[in-house]
C-alpha cells in the first residue's frame, strides 16, 4: 500500500505543478473545473447517489463557473472586484461556521439533497479561489502553487505531530486519529512552508509578507474543517474512501478535502489584506 501511494504521488505531483505553473489562466481555469467535476462525481456518490443528479449538478457547476470567469476576467487586472470575490467571502463564512460547529462537538446529519447542493457550492468556492489567485497578478501561478503546498504541508506536519505528541482528540466521533496537538503541529509547519515559499519565490514587502502568513495560517486552520467535513460524509455513507481514482490514496476528494476549505479562505484573506 505504501509503495502504491508513493508511486501515485510521484506521478501526480509533477503533473499538478505543471498544471499550475505553465498553463495560461484560461486553460488553468478549465483544468481546475474538470477536477471539480470529478470531485462532484465522488460527492454525488457519497450523498445523492443519482446519475441524473450528477449530470444536472455538473452542468450547473460548469455553467456558473464559465459565467463567473467571463464576467470577472475583463476587470480583474484593474483590481475591480466582480463576482468571484463575493464567492470567496461566502465560502470563507461557510467554513468559519463549520469550524464553530466542529469546535462545539455538534453531531449532525443533513439530508442527502442538502449535502449534494452544498457540495456543488463547496467545489465552486474552491475553483473560484484558485482562479482568482491565478489571474489576480503576474505571480498568481506561484501563489496558487505555494498555497496548495502549504495545505498539504499542514496535513503532513499534523500527521507526524499527532503520531508523536497527540494526546487530546480533536473530533473522535468523526476522525478518531486527529488530535489537537496534530493541528498545532500542522499550523506550525504550514507557516514555515509559507514563509519559506514566499522568501524563495516571491518578492513581498514586510506588510505583504505578514498578510501572506496570516492567510496561510487561516487556510491551514480551516483545512482541518474540510478534512473533517468529508470524513463525516464518508462515515455517514459507510465508506472508507470517496472513490478509487488514485491508487493507494482513494478518491480525488480524499486528496483535496483540505484544499476545498483552505483555498477560498486563503484567497479571501489575502485579497482583503494585500
Amino acid at each position: 500500500m505504501l509503495r502504491t501511494r508513493i508511486i501515485t504521488a510521484s506521478i501526480l505531483a509533477p503533473i499538478a505543478v505543471a498544471l499550475v505553473w505553465f498553463l495560461p489562466v484560461s486553460l488553468f481555469a478549465e483544468a481546475m473545473l474538470l477536477l471539480m467535476v470529478i470531485g462532484l462525481f465522488e460527492w454525488n456518490g457519497l450523498t445523492l447517489k443519482s446519475n441524473t443528479g450528477y449530470v444536472v449538478g455538473a452542468l450547473g457547476l460548469l455553467s456558473v463557473a464559465v459565467i463567473l470567469f467571463i464576467l470577472d476576467a475583463p476587470v480583474v487586472h484593474n483590481s475591480v472586484p466582480a463576482l468571484i470575490p463575493v464567492l470567496l467571502v461566502v465560502g470563507t463564512l461557510f467554513w468559519i461556521a463549520q469550524i464553530v460547529v466542529l469546535s462545539k462537538g455538534i453531531e449532525y446529519q443533513r439530508s442527502q439533497l442538502t449535502e449534494w447542493i452544498l457540495g456543488i457550492a463547496i467545489l465552486l468556492f474552491a475553483w473560484a479561489a484558485m482562479v482568482w489567485i491565478r489571474m489576480h497578478d503576474p505571480d498568481g501561478h506561484i501563489k496558487v502553487l505555494i498555497a496548495i503546498i502549504v495545505v498539504w504541508a499542514a496535513d503532513t506536519f499534523a500527521y507526524f505531530a499527532g503520531v508523536n505528541f497527540g494526546r487530546r482528540k480533536l473530533a473522535p466521533s468523526i476522525s478518531p486519529g486527529k488530535t489537537v496537538e496534530g493541528v498545532i503541529g500542522g499550523l506550525v509547519g504550514a507557516l514555515l512552508i509559507a514563509w519559506l515559499g514566499a522568501s524563495l519565490l516571491l518578492n513581498l514587502t514586510t506588510s505583504a509578507l505578514v498578510a501572506w502568513l496570516v492567510a496561510a495560517f487561516f487556510a491551514a486552520l480551516v483545512s482541518v474543517a474540510g478534512d473533517l467535513y468529508v470524513s463525516r460524509l464518508k462515515r455517514h455513507a459507510g465508506v472508507k474512501d470517496s472513490g478509487k481514482l488514485l491508487p493507494g490514496h482513494g478518491g480525488l476528494l480524499d486528496r483535496i478535502d483540505g484544499l476545498l476549505a483552505a483555498m477560498p479562505v486563503f484567497a479571501c484573506v489575502w485579497w482583503l489584506l494585500s
